[in-house]
């Protein structure tokens, strides 16, 4: 954005954007788990103009995580679950990525220039910051008080770089705990159950890569943690997103009956 339109946006219409980057979902459930989906949306504040891009770039993987509005909402919705869900997309913020990381506001898609992100200037970033990273900011620490596990939900491709991946649901983690071995055995039994393919820190491997999110709400504040990953083809076909939805229900339930039986739903 160019300094004469960002001189344009007044305190009011920078607050109204912000109030629009995030809803909590279920905020004053008393279940174990927050879930957070810092990847659902694909918009992009209208004063930013789309970054440039044409408009199916944004329903593409690099704007948006397919399938993880609904597929939050409804884990929300069956665990009975506080969750944040992120409105814009992430390449306007990505909000999982520290701020000096080059995808904080990421200026290629594979190669194809973002043309709003290529010269991002101090102005810009503080604003981009008040609307799309203190709200959510915000609804995950307002909401992560008290809570047992922080599950963060994402779904990616089948294929990435010519290679087929080979698992269907991912469970990511940094540090072991008994909170992630009961998911791991959990999701393990259900799965097989279901024919599904389960990864241990695949397709991506949490200890090798960067996870700005469960690293500040959960790791530095000593709660058990995971990122969740979903093969986002499933999520766009119904019965596998059943499936899917089933499983994890069913396997999320079974853990915090298993750890926390007072605070536990049964699904």
């Amino acid at each position: 954005m160019n300094a004469a339109a960002l001189a344009g946006l007044d305190d009011a219409t920078v607050e109204r954007l912000a109030a629009a980057s995030v809803e909590r979902l279920l905020p004053g459930a008393t279940s174990p788990y927050l879930l957070i989906a810092e990847h659902a949306g694909n918009l992009v504040p209208a004063p930013w103009h789309d970054l440039g891009l044409a408009v199916p770039y944004l329903g593409t993987h690099f704007a948006v995580d397919i399938g993880i509005d609904a597929l939050t909402r409804r884990l929300s919705r069956t665990l009975r679950a506080p969750a944040v869900v992120a409105h814009y997309s992430r390449l306007f913020l990505d909000y999982n990525r520290p701020m000096g990381e080059w995808d904080f506001m990421r200026p290629d898609l594979g190669g194809i220039p973002v043309p709003g992100n290529l010269a991002v200037d101090a102005a810009d970033a503080r604003v981009r910051k008040r609307i799309a990273w203190v709200p959510i900011e915000q609804a995950i620490t307002g909401t992560a008080a008290g809570r047992q596990a922080l599950v963060s939900i994402h779904s990616f491709t089948p294929v990435m770089g010519g290679i087929r991946r080979d698992v269907d649901i991912g469970v990511l983690w940094r540090e072991p705990s008994p909170f992630v071995t009961s998911v791991l055995k959990t999701i393990g039994a259900r799965g097989a159950e279901a024919g599904l393919r389960i990864g241990d820190n695949a397709p991506y491997d949490w200890r090798q890569a960067v996870g700005y999110t469960l690293n500040r709400h959960g790791l530095e504040q000593g709660r058990p943690c995971l990122y969740l990953e979903v093969r986002n083809d499933l999520l766009s076909d119904p019965e596998k997103f059943e499936l899917i939805s089933q499983t994890l229900e069913t396997s999320f339930a079974t853990v915090a009956m298993s750890l926390w039986p007072k605070s536990a739903v049964a699904v």
